[in-house]
Formats: structure tokens, C-alpha cells, sequence
């Protein structure tokens, strides 16, 4: 869990919640993409590794401020290892599904989920496993608003990406306003406070135990 440098108090405070700033292709210049970020209101990121490769880049990037056909035959008794070593991670980029999600049951830590057309069978292991108490993040969230109540129940929380804003599809732009309107209005805050509302969120969801992040507020 990397932490921001310091940031201007005007700017609405983000969070990134699923980003691979230790990606070889992005690693030499992330302290500028960092620096670019802070200045545009995150103040926060969880960055995911993706294979015992670079789980200790991940780790560095946390104090300074598993792709299958690449995992070990120990891989898991490896990612134990990790996690006792290091208190502050938590679990994601999550592939191998059921035996991470019982890992981090197991451990209490949250999860960080990228689920792709396939939210049918989401749901179900998650009804299998779950609940979750340390919650389950499904990040980059494309599924149908009629499942997110089903999945906010075995303790889901919810991140919209730029890929969201960035398809040429005007409906799902006006779905994602739409959304943010209606969530305002139902909390009778602006969307200024919502924006914050969900920062807030995010920083409970990854104020777990051993956590480089601290709960500052109680979530809504």
C-alpha cells in the first residue's frame, strides 16, 4: 500500500484502488506518475502485484512512500510467507480464485477481484466462500446493477475505472452520471461530498490490521 506525498487541500481526494505502478513498462518513471497523481487528488494507492516476481517491488514501493504459468510449485506456502513477513499487504492480483479468496478469509485480509464477463460465477464462489469480513474489492466493476446488491451483502465494495469514462459508448458515460446523481441524492449530499464519501471507503476497506493506511472516519 504506497501512501502520497503530501497534496493541495483544495483538490477532492482520490483513491486508487487497483493499480500496477511496479509494471516494468512504468517502473522508471512511477515517482513522476506519482507526483502527476497527488497533484490531481489521489491521495492514495494499492498497488497490485501480479506474480512472486515482484511482490518485493511491490513491498519497496509501500515503504518509500499470480500470473499462473509464472507461479512455483510453492507458490502458495511462498504468498504465506509474504504475508506473514509483511503485515501491510493484502490479497490481489487474485487468479488462483478459490484457494486465494480462502487465504484471505483465513487471514482476515480484504481481496482484490478484476472479474471479466464471468460475474455469474463470481457470485456463487463468492456465496460459497464468503462472507467476507475483511470486505471483497471488485475493481474496475462492469457487472449489472441488479447483482450489486447480492454481492454488497458478502461484504463487496465497488470501483468504477478510466475505462468506464473512457468508452466511446455514450450510455455507459451516462449510466456512471446517472449512478453518481442518484447515490448523491439518495445520501442528500452533493456530489463533491460523495466523492469523498467514497475516499472514505476505500481507506476503511485497506485499514485492515498491519495496514500502512489508517481508518480516518467511519464509512456510509
Amino acid at each position: 500500500m504506497a501512501q502520497a506525498p503530501a497534496r493541495a487541500a483544495s483538490v477532492v481526494r482520490l483513491f486508487d484502488a487497483h493499480c500496477h505502478l511496479q509494471d516494468p513498462r512504468v517502473l522508471s518513471v512511477a515517482p513522476s506518475l506519482i507526483r502527476a497523481a497527488t497533484a490531481a487528488g489521489v491521495a492514495r494507492f494499492a498497488v497490485n502485484g501480479t506474480s512472486e516476481k515482484d511482490w518485493h517491488l511491490v513491498k519497496q514501493m509501500a515503504e518509500e512512500y499470480p500470473w499462473v504459468p509464472e507461479r512455483s510449485p510453492d507458490w502458495m506456502d511462498s504468498l504465506r510467507r509474504f504475508f506473514a513477513e509483511t503485515q501491510e499487504a493484502a490479497v490481489g492480483e487474485v487468479e488462483v480464485f478459490q484457494q486465494q479468496l480462502e487465504l484471505a478469509k483465513e487471514l482476515n485480509k480484504p481481496v482484490s477481484v478484476h472479474c471479466v464477463r464471468a460475474f455469474g460465477d463470481l457470485l456463487e464462489i463468492l456465496k460459497r466462500t464468503g462472507p467476507f469480513p475483511a470486505g471483497v474489492l471488485l475493481h474496475s466493476y462492469l457487472g449489472s446493477a441488479e447483482m450489486v446488491s447480492s454481492l454488497e451483502i458478502l461484504g463487496c465494495y465497488f470501483s468504477l475505472s478510466g475505462f468506464l469514462t473512457g468508452m466511446k459508448s455514450t450510455k455507459a458515460k451516462k449510466m456512471l452520471k446517472s449512478v453518481m446523481k442518484y447515490v448523491a441524492s439518495l445520501l442528500e449530499i452533493s456530489e463533491i461530498e460523495l466523492a469523498e464519501v467514497t475516499y472514505k471507503n476505500a481507506t476503511k476497506l485497506f485499514s485492515y490490521h498491519g495496514s500502512k493506511v489508517h481508518n480516518e472516519v467511519e464509512a456510509v
